[in-house]
């Protein structure tokens, strides 16, 4: 049975239920980011209606604007019950939660090493509550002992240490602007119990946006940009540990012009001269450019969800970029408005060096 609540947006057609009972909301909001549970926050009020919902119950959100494509339908447990005068704040974690609080795995080096790790996540994530159909081939990327995977620990420690490995560089001046470019792995539930492992090529000149953006564009509200050189990198010195007369300076001269010197160097223990290079060459490609976060507020956009790219024109760049989104929340109390936050992961010199070799 579809429950509706006045206050609600009136275009959105909504049914909650707790263990398979059906029960009114008063508000409902929803935030998901890349690598985490979504969460969903609700509010119920009498008594009656709070003692249905106990930590652990099984919480299923129904919930559309008459479009084919909806991320607003959600299954997963209460996590937490917060009571108040009127009755109590519900909060509800999709079942990526339960990868959190798993039985300990004792992951054995003979199990994992040299098997894709696209294939021992979804072996990891495909418990019970979770859908894993959509979870099909591999990225490429095999699994190391250099990467430390192995030991005893929960599903979702076993999960991340994998993603934190799960990228490549590729060269191709087909494809990219840049000598070397970054492909990453994410995932997420997007809706319901059926979880996804999302490719983000951003940088692919034929990746196409989900949503394109600018400051001037009507559709959305308050987009903000943050540039932010921290991290800049346009001059860079690897020597090696072993001998120091095996050093490499590279520079990029046209960041250097565009946002001054931003000079670093490193020891990196080896005495290959060529991987020194290499090194000092790719990690100037990743880091000559300051890094780009974007938010911004979009109503009845149900159908974005972390992973989609987004195009963004704003005056503070120079050209329009590709950047995934990164996460977002929604808010259903006067329409349904979502506020979203845009920015891409930045690789370290270990891993970029991991890469190279």
């Amino acid at each position: 049975m579809a429950v509706f609540s006045e206050i609600l947006a009136d275009t959105l057609s909504l049914s909650v239920t707790i263990d398979t009972k059906a029960i009114p909301v008063t508000s409902l909001q929803y935030n998901a980011a890349l690598n985490k549970s979504r969460r969903v926050r609700f509010t119920v009020v009498g008594d009656d209606l709070v003692q249905l919902c106990n930590l652990g119950s099984e919480v299923i959100i129904s919930a559309g604007r008459d479009r084919a494509i909806s991320n607003l339908n959600f299954a997963g447990i209460i996590r937490e019950v917060n009571p108040n005068n009127e009755g109590a704040e519900i909060i509800a974690m999709d079942y990526i939660t339960l990868l959190i609080t798993s039985d300990f795995v004792n992951y054995k080096d003979e199990d994992i090493l040299g098997r894709d790790l696209f294939v021992l996540v979804a072996d990891a994530m495909n418990i019970t509550e979770i859908d894993t159909s959509n979870l099909l081939g591999g990225s490429g990327i095999v699994a190391t002992s250099s990467m430390a995977l192995s030991g005893l620990q929960t599903k979702k420690q076993f999960i991340d240490k994998c993603f934190e490995n799960m990228y490549l560089f590729v060269e191709d001046t087909t494809l990219y602007f840049d000598k070397l470019n970054p492909i990453t792995y994410y995932y997420a539930i997007h809706e319901s119990n059926k979880i996804d492992i999302m490719r983000i090529d951003d940088l692919n000149v034929k990746s196409k946006p989900s949503l394109i953006i600018s400051k001037t564009n009507d559709t959305i509200q308050q987009l903000s940009a943050k540039i932010d050189t921290t991290n800049l990198v346009n001059s860079y010195t690897v020597t090696s540990s072993s001998n120091s007369k095996l050093t490499y300076n590279f520079k990029d001269d046209g960041s250097i012009t565009r946002y001054g010197l931003r000079s670093k160097s490193d020891s990196l223990n080896s005495l290959d001269y060529p991987l020194i290079v290499d090194t000092a060459q790719k990690y100037v490609e990743q880091n000559k450019e300051p890094s780009f976060n974007y938010s911004f507020t979009i109503r009845n956009a149900d159908h974005l969800s972390v992973g989609d790219l987004v195009e963004v024109t704003h005056p503070l760049t120079e050209k329009s970029i590709l950047l995934p989104i990164s996460e977002y929340s929604i808010d259903t109390t006067a329409g349904l408005i979502m506020n979203v936050v845009l920015g891409r992961k930045r690789l370290t010199l270990s891993e970029t060096i991991a890469r190279i070799r």
